[in-house]
């Protein structure tokens, strides 16, 4: 076969490409609609049973070429692709104006689901001269202000996100008090809650505007930036709020709403409970992800597989964030390894004596089937 026919071929795969993406954009909106209308009846977003019957019927009818578990395998990814797009266009949520502070991966990807979830929504941005570039190019922002200019950005705020470094969000709290307006709701995404919340306490009232409520959405990407954001960053991922206690319901409810127009699940904690949690979850893994990269990188003679990649991933993590939360929960983190190590030493002399490693891989079965139970948003 020569080269024009290959290119012929190509241009025909080009042409369905474009076809098939334009069907999916149409799945997307009628799976959008279908979200509206559960929501306004108070119907669950989520029909295990019908998207299990559609799975099933590609797997018993299957076009050629495909294999039973090929189409249903291709259906499968076809669902994941649009399910995120359709709950953010599902959104009923109310247009705001939102002012987002730091647009690195997690303010950029906020903004983004923003914009998505309600096209109506205001948004104004704060950062560095040199990291306004891509979000000026971007054209979701209404203004962009350098951060001496930030009283400007947040003054009209209905809801205002700080999403710098966890310690630069504490350091900006008596700042952005005096700015803002007197029904502002202030919140923010890093991942220490005590700092902030009690650093809030100076300057917040807990019976009157401006509020503020710490938050946390279990999200993010191993990769950084602007450049990296992506609007469905946090479809079916917890988001944490940590109120304090006797703190007015208006400013949770405002954040509820429009925390779940962008897919989160909302997920009500203490400061303390939160960062007691992370721990074991967030920042273990991190650490073990480092430590298994640096024990096999360079043997793996290019056969690495989708595990050993899936445990690495968080190698690339940005490591001035990282320093920063280790070292600030640095005695808990050193406790959270040592119990770590104790199973590892447990493993190795398992498996130096020849004992049965039964128990051990079956206590863990059951234990990661209990993280896969929260329910996950598919309006099919």
């Amino acid at each position: 076969m020569g080269d024009a026919n290959i290119d012929d071929l190509r241009d025909q795969i080009d042409s369905l490409d474009a076809e098939l993406l334009k069907r999916l954009a149409d799945r997307a909106e009628l799976s959008a609609r279908i979200a509206r209308a559960k929501r306004e009846r108070n119907l669950p977003s989520r029909d295990p049973q019908r998207e299990q019957a559609m799975l099933e019927r590609a797997r018993t009818n299957p076009p050629a070429p495909f294999s039973p578990e090929a189409a249903r395998d291709a259906l499968a990814a076809l669902i994941e692709a649009t399910r995120a797009t359709a709950v953010l266009r599902g959104s009923n949520a109310r247009a705001r104006n939102i002012a987002i502070v730091g647009l690195g991966l997690m303010g950029g990807s906020l903004a983004k689901a923003c914009k998505a979830a309600n096209p109506g929504h205001k948004l104004t941005g704060v950062d560095v001269a040199a990291r306004l570039e891509a979000p000026r190019a971007s054209g979701l922002f209404a203004s962009l202000h350098e951060e001496s200019d930030g009283k400007a950005a947040v003054q009209n705020a209905d809801i205002v996100f700080l999403c710098a470094a966890p310690m630069i969000n504490v350091g900006l709290l008596a700042s952005v008090r005096k700015d803002v307006g007197p029904d502002c709701v202030v919140t923010d995404l890093g991942g220490l809650k005590t700092e902030i919340c009690h650093e809030a306490d100076k300057h917040f009232s807990l019976e009157h505007g401006p509020w503020f409520v710490g938050g946390h959405p279990m999200a993010g990407l191993a990769t950084s930036g602007f450049a990296n954001a992506r609007a469905e960053l946090f479809v079916d991922r917890p988001w944490v709020l940590t109120p304090r206690p006797k703190q007015s319901l208006g400013p949770l409810k405002a954040l509820q709403e429009l925390i779940e127009s962008l897919g989160a699940r909302l997920a009500l904690l203490t400061a303390e409970d939160h960062d007691r949690t992370v721990v074991p979850t967030s920042h273990l893994p991190q650490l073990l992800s480092v430590a298994l990269t640096l024990c096999v990188g360079g043997r793996d003679r290019g056969l690495a597989g989708p595990a050993l990649k899936a445990m690495t991933r968080l190698a690339d993590s940005p490591p001035e964030l990282w320093t920063e939360l280790l070292h600030t929960r640095n005695s808990q983190v050193t406790t959270e390894l040592q119990r770590f190590r104790s199973y590892l030493s447990d493993l190795e002399m398992a498996v130096a004596f020849r004992e049965p490693l039964k128990r051990w891989f079956d206590k863990a079965a059951g234990l990661r089937a209990a993280l896969d139970v929260a329910p996950r948003d598919n309006p099919a």
